[in-house]
C-alpha cells in the first residue's frame, strides 16, 4: 500500500523517544500555544516577576492571541487594584516575557506577516490627546508594537507619553551537576545518541537529564519524553565518554 506522506517519517520507540526526519516536521511556533488557563498565567508571571509585575489582588483577564509571522504571541491584562492596568506578553512557549503599565485596558490585538499590536482603545478618556493619529485609522485606537522576532517594543507612546516594556527578569541559571573537586560540568546540550535495541543501532536526538549506577536518562527531542536507559544500550565510545563526564546521581 502506498504511503501517503513522503516527507514525514516517525518511528516510534518502545522507549517513549521517537526518530523524526527533519524533512516534514511541523514549524515551531505554528499552532496555538498559550497559558492553559488564567490561574496558569497568573503563576507564570508571579514566579518570574514577584509583587512588582503581579500585585496582590490584581484581576487578570485574557485579551486574545496574535499571530505574527510564523508564531504567536498572547496577551493578557490585569486591572490593578490602585488603578491602571498592566498589559501582559507571553510567546509561544509560553513563556512569560514581561508588561506594560497602562493608564488605559487594552482591548484586543492583532496579528501581521512581521509585526503586530496591542490595541488599546482611547475612546472614553476624558484626557485624550485629539491631536494624535494613528496610521490613518481611528484616532482614538493606539497600537503597542510586537515585532515578530525580538517581541515587544521597549517603549512606545501613549497620549504623548511614553511607556515602557518591563521584561521579566532574567534568573540566573546555576548547574546541580558538578565534579568530585568543584569544577562546574557543561550544560547538557541536545546531540545524536546511539542505541541498541533488538540488534539495531538507532539514531535519537536527545539531551541527557541524568545518570545513576548503570542507568542514564535521556529527554527526546522530537517527543519531550524523559526515558531511563541500561548504559548497556549505548554502545559507542563516544556516548560512553559523554555521559561520564556527569556525576553518578542516587536513585
Amino acid at each position: 500500500m502506498k504511503t501517503l506522506m513522503k516527507t514525514l517519517t516517525i518511528v516510534a520507540l518502545t522507549t517513549g523517544l521517537a526518530l523524526v526526519s527533519v524533512e516534514g516536521a511541523p514549524k515551531k511556533g505554528k499552532k496555538k500555544n498559550a497559558p492553559k488557563s488564567r490561574r496558569v498565567a497568573q503563576e507564570l508571571i508571579k514566579t518570574a516577576g514577584g509583587d512588582k509585575h503581579f500585585p496582590p489582588k490584581t484581576k487578570l483577564s485574557q485579551v486574545g492571541s496574535a499571530k505574527i509571522g510564523a508564531t504567536y504571541y498572547h496577551i493578557y491584562v490585569g486591572k490593578l487594584k490602585k488603578g491602571g492596568f498592566h498589559a501582559y506578553v507571553f510567546d509561544n512557549t509560553p513563556k512569560y516575557l514581561g508588561y506594560y503599565k497602562l493608564k488605559y485596558e487594552p482591548t484586543d490585538c492583532e496579528g501581521g506577516k512581521k509585526e503586530g499590536a496591542i490595541l488599546v482603545d482611547l475612546e472614553e478618556s476624558d484626557d485624550f490627546d485629539s491631536s494624535e493619529n494613528t496610521d490613518g485609522e481611528s484616532a482614538y485606537l493606539v497600537k503597542i508594537r510586537i515585532k515578530e522576532h525580538t517581541g515587544p517594543v521597549d517603549n512606545t507612546k501613549i497620549n504623548n507619553q511614553y511607556v515602557k516594556f518591563v521584561p521579566a527578569p532574567k534568573k540566573k541559571m546555576v548547574s546541580s551537576l558538578v565534579k568530585k573537586d568543584s569544577k562546574a560540568v557543561e550544560k547538557p546540550v541536545c546531540r545524536e545518541w546511539s542505541i541498541s535495541k533488538k540488534g539495531k543501532v538507532l539514531k535519537v536526538r536527545a539531551t541527557f537529564v541524568k545518570r545513576t549506577f548503570g542507568k542514564v536518562l535521556l529527554r527526546g527531542e522530537a517527543s519531550g519524553n524523559e526515558v531511563w536507559l541500561a548504559n548497556s544500550s549505548l554502545p559507542t565510545k563516544a556516548d560512553q565518554d559523554y555521559i561520564k563526564k556527569y556525576p553518578v546521581e542516587k536513585e
